[in-house]
């Protein structure tokens, strides 16, 4: 069996789908990711935009960040959503090891939430990739 490192550098070898599913010429409907740390990122995008109970099969799989949706912002509604970021990463992507978060208001959209990850895999800690998403809210500070 090849290890992780070693089927990251063959071209030949597709590790997962990557998000948003979108047709293109080369990849069709499913277009694929070629290494791990990319895979991870779409992995990691699909867990924060999944609500608890969405999944079939995995009620407890999801994030909820769309929960926030109507709620007001505020500073505890940040750290809610850090907190709920960490604990879905470590119970569903023990693998993946988060340098930085940051969930940090829109400076021009006061409904929008900005969440950054910086991450990295177990694995190999030095190579590092980041995920930004923007999730809307209900209301300003």
């Amino acid at each position: 069996m090849s290890s992780i490192t070693e089927l990251d550098l063959d071209p030949d070898v597709t590790i997962g789908v990557a998000l948003p599913m979108d047709y293109s010429d080369e990849g069709g409907f499913f277009p694929g990711t070629q290494t791990a740390l990319t895979q991870t990122s779409s992995n990691i995008k699909n867990l924060l935009l999944t609500n608890k109970g969405e999944r079939v099969g995995q009620p407890d799989f999801g994030c909820g960040l769309l929960k926030v949706l109507f709620e007001p912002m505020s500073d505890s509604l940040i750290d809610n959503l850090q907190n709920t970021i960490i604990e879905a990463m470590n119970k569903w992507l023990p693998h993946v090891l988060v340098n930085k978060l940051e969930v940090l208001p829109d400076e021009v959209n006061e409904n929008m939430l900005i969440i950054n990850i910086e991450f990295s895999l177990q694995h190999q800690p030095t190579m590092l990739d980041e995920l930004t998403l923007q999730i809307e809210t209900g209301g300003g500070y």
